[in-house]
C-alpha cells in the first residue's frame, strides 16, 4: 500500500475559476476572484526558464532519446508545453490508482479560505520516497524538463497528487502557481481533456489573472488555446502519458497563459500531478 499523505488541503491562492459549459448550456462562467495573489517569484534567478534544447524545439517537433522510451513532444511555445508519451507503464499506473490510501473529496483552498471549484473529485498525496514509482518518476521528469537545476525530492518537488473524478467531474480553469515553476500531469487510465484557453493565441496578452479571465470569456475547447485529450480530439495522448508545462516567465513573472481546466469528463478519470520547485517549499 503506498503511504498517502492524510492532508487534501492545497494552498493554491492563483486559482481562476471559471467554468466552461457546453454551448447547448449556454454562456454559464463562475468566476472565483481573490484580491491576493503572488504574481512575481521571490527573486527572477528562481524562474530559470525552459531547457534550450525544449526552447528551440518548434510545434509539432518530437524529441526522442532524452529518456528511454519516451517522446518529447512540444505542443506550445507560449506558454512552453510539452507533452511526453510512455512516461508511464500499465503496471505502474495501475500501482498509483489502486495503491492510494485515504482518498477524500477534492478541495482547493486560496490563502482567504475560499474554495475553488471542483467537481465529483477525491485527492490524495503520495510520498516520493526514495525507491517508489513516485520518486522515479519526480526524478525522471527533472531530468528531461529541469536539467539544469539539482533534483532535490525534499526540497524542489512536492508530494504527488492523485486524483480521481466521477462522471461529469471537472476543475475549473486555474493557475498553478504558488511558487510551482512546472507542472506535470500524468494520465493514469486513458481519460480526461485539460484545456489551455490562451495557449500560443495571437490576442492574448494579459498581465494579471482579471485580464486573463476576461480573454477565456470568448474561447472554446475545440476552437481555441491547446486541448489535450484522451477522448480523440485536439493533441492527443493516452494512459501513461503526461502533459508538462511551465507557470513562470524567465524573469520570474507569473504567465497567466498557462491557465487551464481539467474539462467535465464522461467517465472515470485518474490524472496524478507533480508540482517542481526552485526553492525550499513549505507544503503544509
Amino acid at each position: 500500500m503506498i503511504k498517502a499523505i492524510s492532508s487534501v488541503l492545497l494552498l493554491a491562492p492563483l486559482h481562476l475559476a471559471k467554468a466552461w459549459f457546453p454551448p447547448a448550456i449556454g454562456k454559464r462562467f463562475h468566476a472565483e476572484r481573490f484580491s491576493t495573489s503572488v504574481n512575481v517569484l521571490a527573486s527572477p534567478e528562481q524562474a530559470m526558464g525552459i531547457p534550450s534544447h525544449l526552447e528551440a524545439m518548434v510545434i509539432g517537433h518530437r524529441l526522442e532519446g532524452l529518456l528511454a522510451g519516451v517522446t518529447v513532444e512540444k505542443i506550445s511555445s507560449k506558454p512552453p508545453i510539452f507533452v511526453l508519451r510512455n512516461v508511464l507503464s500499465n503496471t505502474e499506473c495501475q500501482s498509483l490508482t489502486e495503491g492510494v490510501s485515504e482518498l477524500q473529496p477534492g478541495r482547493t483552498v486560496n490563502a482567504l479560505n475560499s474554495e475553488i471549484k471542483r467537481k465529483f473529485s477525491s485527492v490524495g498525496w503520495v510520498d516520493n520516497e526514495v525507491g517508489s514509482v513516485t520518486y522515479e518518476l519526480a526524478e525522471k521528469m527533472h531530468s528531461i524538463l529541469m536539467p539544469n537545476q539539482i533534483f532535490d525530492v525534499d526540497r524542489g518537488v512536492e508530494p504527488m497528487q492523485v486524483v480521481r473524478y466521477e462522471e461529469g467531474g471537472e476543475y475549473v480553469l486555474h493557475h498553478d502557481s504558488k511558487q510551482r515553476l512546472l507542472t506535470v500531469l500524468y494520465y493514469l487510465n486513458g481519460s480526461g481533456e485539460t484545456w489551455f484557453p490562451l495557449a500560443d493565441s495571437q490576442d492574448a496578452f494579459c498581465s494579471n489573472r482579471f485580464e486573463a479571465l476576461k480573454l477565456c470569456e470568448t474561447k472554446h475547447p475545440t476552437e481555441s488555446g491547446v486541448l489535450v485529450s484522451c477522448e480523440g480530439r485536439g493533441v492527443q495522448v493516452q494512459k501513461g502519458d503526461a502533459v508538462a508545462f511551465f507557470n513562470y516567465f524567465e524573469n520570474g513573472c507569473v504567465d497567466w497563459k498557462a491557465i487551464h481546466a481539467g474539462l467535465p469528463t464522461s467517465s472515470t478519470k485518474w490524472i496524478a500531478n507533480h508540482w517542481y520547485h526552485h526553492f525550499p517549499f513549505s507544503f503544509h
